[in-house]
């Protein structure tokens, strides 16, 4: 009788030692897995308060300005324009002109009625875009945010 509780016992601690090392093997990774579903809500949120529209597109020699407001309802942060997209397409070619670059195609923007670090809901930006040539054409372009979100508008030369 005293090997059964003995034995008992031994069973009872293996046990509890094996549960408490399943819950520490496995909770790190469910905790992992919760920080991972709240970046990927955090990065949906943004993605659907943030919009973009193309008010006005001007075409003049080899550059194209081009007006875009801040229509969503989450504030850009200027310093996140650095690492967004520009793309001007036509029928026999493509620019991806880079952000402030010293060669051309380039962008840049200037603010037209706002100021501060951030592009706030309403404000407009001119995005001011240096191509080698801009031959007659019909055009597309698309401006890529940092986040994924887009506005295309044509125009013609």
């Amino acid at each position: 009788m005293a090997k059964e509780v003995i034995t008992s016992a031994i069973l009872v601690m293996v046990s509890v030692i094996a549960a408490v090392t399943f819950v520490n093997a496995i909770l790190p990774s469910v905790y992992g897995l919760s920080e991972s579903y709240n970046s990927v809500a955090h990065n949906m949120e943004d993605q659907f308060k943030t919009d973009l529209d193309i008010i006005f597109i001007y075409p003049e020699d080899n550059n194209v300005s081009v007006w875009i407001k801040n229509v969503g309802s989450s504030n850009i942060p200027l310093s996140k324009l650095q690492y967004c997209d520009v793309f001007i397409l036509s029928s026999s070619n493509y620019w991806n002109p880079g952000f402030e670059s010293n060669s051309t195609p380039s962008w840049e923007y200037t603010f037209e009625n706002g100021d501060g670090d951030t592009w706030d809901r309403g404000e407009t930006i001119k995005a001011a875009i240096s191509l080698d040539s801009l031959p007659s054409d019909i055009y597309q372009i698309t401006f890529f945010l940092y986040n994924g979100v887009s506005t295309s508008d044509t125009f013609s030369k």
